[in-house]
């Protein structure tokens, strides 16, 4: 991981070709002595164009910090400009890569000198200069700074209240340390349109708004390289305003840009250079972010665009398909979708028409019962551990709407017996489940989870209120919603990876999914829509973008 950053960082004057492998892959054999053949050709001798190879195996999680879901993959690199293209490539996409090379040496490369270029004036490829920058240091003679001209004494009072205590990751700083930082740092301001930050190139500047609006995009693999406007920034999957930090990410994992930045109005910002930062703060880039911030950070720049509502139809006939009778001609009722009440089959009322056995059948309900309480509880456990490990961002508009649109997809037996188990937790039936009433659930199935991790899962379902402590049943719902379907997807396309690769071939996804193409998108489709079938997809990703996750 570390020499494939270094690779791309020592070589800010060429172009990089990089393939993603696996090497049980089929296909990725297939394009093997292709990607040499190419790479050795004669017509690139001249080029400053380099080529390269990565396996994923042991490497993983870093390949899929790249954006790459699908092996083989390609991308490509235009020195410090960036990553410029990235791309699903099995044999048969081989042309479209000759292609898409002879295009961006056309674009990047001088034809005269054969040096690497950056058009600076195109907006495809740069990232807008403020058109105004004035600094926030003092100017001693005159006992003003230049950004008294803009912004009142009031407002800059708010602005320093918020830079001091708002921003968390100036909290930490000494009095000596914020106010040095603040006299190193600028007022900056964007046009209507300007592209502040582009997704894949380096970041070196943390901004705070002052006061505007810009759009968050995110650009993924499964956007068709065929048909995707180059100018195209990916979908939005945020609208930041005044108080609102932006650029992170990018100095706190030292990658390039996971998301892009646009101005949608006139937008001033205060910028703080990673050079001026000091090293007691994470955005120094010399000191590890704690896993929650992690998290916190992969999540806001994630992409929220797939919506689960186009297999609507899907879960709809699945619900149908569980209500129906085993045979017309024995049509019995069903207990919760025909009738209330416990149905007792007749056969039975006439082995005990006195009701002799009454007691013996009260036994076995009661243990059935329990039972049953067992494994609703137990499903809670799982569920509460699948919050723990992904760490959703609950509080976020965009995964609300998305988790209330997965509750409307449960069959209406689900939603009874999340509802039944809620009110099984919730001992005190005050319409709310608390830190206690979780532990003592987890404890009486035998999964003990530690109070930090308690709170947590608590505190995430609503963390508009610092230190939430209980969980409304709507909450609860959304909750147990995003893990049952989850893992349903997950379950499914794990029994396909034999051998637990944690990938499975798009032939084998596009089986499962046959009878759902038309009411899967073409974004979610496009992974494994291809004659490359023997292409290898990560599923988990996947799964989670069924889902509609932040990828």
């Amino acid at each position: 991981m570390i020499l494939c950053r270094a690779w791309v960082a020592a070589n800010p004057d060429k172009l990089m070709v990089i393939k993603f492998y696996a090497p049980w892959c089929r296909a990725c054999k297939s394009v093997e002595p292709k990607f040499l053949q190419i790479s050795k050709d004669k017509k690139y001798a001249n080029i400053p164009i380099i080529f390269g190879q990565l396996s994923v195996q042991h490497n993983k999680q870093f390949v899929k910090s790249l954006g790459i879901m699908a092996l083989p993959s390609m991308q490509i690199y235009a020195g410090s400009e960036g990553l410029v293209e990235n791309f699903p490539c099995g044999p048969s996409k081989i042309p479209m890569l000759k292609r898409k090379l002879t295009e961006t040496i056309n674009a990047k490369v001088d034809p005269t000198s054969f040096v690497l270029k950056v058009d600076c004036a195109n907006p495809e490829n740069s990232e807008a200069a403020p058109c105004k920058t004035r600094s926030l240091a003092l100017d001693e003679e005159a006992e003003s700074s230049e950004i008294d001209e803009v912004i009142s004494d009031t407002r800059k009072e708010e602005n320093l209240v918020y830079l001091r205590t708002g921003v968390p990751y100036f909290k930490d700083f000494d009095d000596d340390e914020f106010y040095d930082l603040m006299d190193k740092a600028k007022l900056v301001t964007f046009e209507p349109g300007d592209i502040v930050m582009r997704q894949g190139m380096e970041g070196s500047v943390f901004y705070v708004i002052e006061s505007g609006e810009v759009e968050i995009t995110v650009k993924t693999a499964f956007e068709d390289p065929l048909t995707t406007p180059p100018d195209y920034l990916g979908a939005i999957i945020n609208i930041l305003g005044p108080h609102n930090y932006f650029g992170e990410r990018a100095l706190i994992t030292k990658e390039p840009r996971a998301a892009s930045i646009r101005a949608l109005q006139k937008t001033r910002c205060f910028a703080f250079d990673v050079a001026d930062i000091p090293t007691s703060s994470v955005l120094s880039g010399k000191k590890s972010a704690t896993a929650d911030r992690m998290a916190e950070v992969n999540s806001k720049y994630g992409t929220d665009v797939y919506d689960i509502d186009l297999i609507a139809d899907q879960f709809d006939n699945v619900s149908i398909a569980n209500q129906q009778r085993g045979s017309v001609f024995t049509p019995q009722p069903i207990r919760g979708v025909d009738i209330d009440e416990d149905y007792v089959p007749p056969e039975l009322e006439m082995q005990d028409p006195d009701g002799m056995n009454g007691s013996r059948y009260d036994a076995t309900d009661r243990v059935l019962s329990l039972l049953v309480r067992f494994n609703q509880i137990k499903r809670a456990a799982k569920c509460f551990g699948y919050i723990v490990k992904s760490k959703p961002n609950f509080g976020d508009p965009g995964e609300s709407r998305r988790r209330a649109l997965l509750v409307s997809k449960l069959t209406r037996a689900q939603r009874e017996e999340f509802s039944e188990l809620f009110n099984i937790i919730d001992s005190s039936r005050d319409g709310f489940i608390s830190i206690l009433e979780l532990r003592r659930a987890m404890d009486s199935v035998g999964e003990t989870r530690s109070d930090a991790e308690l709170e947590s899962v608590i505190n995430n379902a609503n963390p508009n209120i610092d230190g939430n402590t209980q969980m409304s049943k709507s909450e609860f719902m959304g909750i147990m919603a995003e893990s049952e379907f989850y893992y349903l997807f997950l379950s499914t396309f794990e029994m396909l990876d034999v051998n637990k690769t944690g990938y499975v071939a798009a032939g084998d996804l596009d089986r499962v999914l046959c009878g759902v193409r038309d009411l899967i998108s073409d974004d979610r489709m496009s992974i494994i829509d291809t004659s490359d079938l023997d292409m290898q997809v990560d599923y988990e990703t996947y799964a989670d973008m069924l889902l509609g996750k932040p990828l």
